[in-house]
């Protein structure tokens, strides 16, 4: 059976080979608009694998491509869910 301290140190390789899959992958430029709704929010956290990339709204910021696809997923996501939100409480109620 694994100890504990086995299985961090098998946490700690997964996470540096991630890392390392991460640096040697192509890089592109992104930049995460500031949100209007949440001033105060400067930072995304983007993760892959146990990897966290804080990247700041605002500056355009060079980043591994997956991290760029996966933070493109999600806005997609929140986009769609927000239009969704917005077209259902802008419709009129019929009372029968």
């Amino acid at each position: 059976m694994a100890t504990e301290k086995s299985l961090e140190k098998q946490a700690a390789e997964a996470e540096k080979s991630a890392a390392q899959q991460l640096q040697e992958m192509p890089k592109v430029k992104i930049i995460i608009p500031d949100d209007p709704q949440n001033p105060s929010d400067k930072v995304v956290p983007v993760g892959f694998n146990g990897v966290i990339y804080a990247i700041p709204r605002g500056i355009t910021v060079e980043v591994p491509q997956v991290i760029a696809e996966i933070w493109q997923d999600s806005y997609e996501r929140t986009r769609a869910v927000n239009q969704r939100i917005e077209r259902s409480t802008s419709q009129e109620i019929k009372v029968m």
